[in-house]
């Protein structure tokens, strides 16, 4: 009968043999699949590009640079910014470093300029001349009241608030203080003669003159100011009362 240990020793060695080859079959399979792996993330990846950062460029130039790299470039809006210039990019998606399909879109967000701007000084302006000083700059015209002034003509803005030179927000409202001129301005009687009752009344509130009604029978002029006191022409203050006589 022979020793145990004899036999066992090359069972041993055969069992250690195999179990090398299955670790080496195993590691071999695990680098297959790595390395399969990597392949399909490398075709998957190989028609992208990587967006590029086109914040603060030129529109223009951010939309060649976009281009270049195969992407498509689209301006999508425009809003406001105090840091941005006027016309460049504010934003941009997607952010850049993202990888995108060649053709893929990259949306743009072009600076319209800060929103701020300056006030326009109006002083001696009539308030027509305002509104259009005032809708030009992108400012609303506001409340206007209206005073007795002896150094401003008539129909002329005294003051403003914000005043001009301040720094405002685009569409804020600008109020605005008007002369009436002098306490004692005198302004020069229309001719009312023929003119119905209503218009009369409102030329003469115009004017800021008082009007004062009389009426008259007469079926031939009914409603229309047959005569007037003071005469069209004569010069009377502001305030001053016209004597009109309505054909009734």
């Amino acid at each position: 009968m022979r020793p145990r240990g004899r036999d066992a020793a090359p069972r041993y060695g055969c069992l250690y043999r195999l179990i090398r080859a299955a670790a080496v079959c195993a590691g071999l399979a695990a680098v297959a699949a790595v390395s399969g792996y990597a392949a399909m993330l490398w075709f998957l990846e190989a028609d992208k590009v990587e967006v590029p950062r086109v914040i603060g460029l030129d529109s223009v130039a951010a939309e060649a640079l976009i281009a270049e790299v195969g992407l498509a470039p689209r301006v999508i809006t425009e809003e406001f910014s105090t840091v941005i210039p006027k016309g460049h990019v504010a934003r941009q998606r997607p952010a850049q470093g993202t990888r995108l399909k060649l053709g893929g879109e990259v949306r743009l967000i072009v600076s319209r300029g800060s929103d701020q701007l300056t006030a326009p000084d109006l002083s001696g302006l009539t308030p027509a001349q305002a509104g259009r000083v005032l809708a030009e700059a992108g400012l609303v015209f506001g409340p206007v009241i209206s005073i007795h002034s002896d150094a401003h003509r008539r129909d002329t803005i005294i003051a403003q608030e914000p005043p001009g030179g301040a720094t405002v927000i685009r569409g804020a409202t600008i109020r605005l203080l008007e002369s009436l001129g002098p306490l004692e301005d005198i302004v020069v009687v229309p001719d009312l003669r023929g003119r119905e009752m209503v218009v009369a009344v409102n030329l003469l509130k115009e004017l800021q003159l008082e009007a004062r009604l009389s009426f008259y029978e007469s079926i031939a002029q009914g409603g229309f100011v047959i005569e007037q006191d003071p005469a069209p022409g004569t010069q009377i203050k502001v305030g001053g009362q016209v004597q009109i006589t309505i054909g009734d």
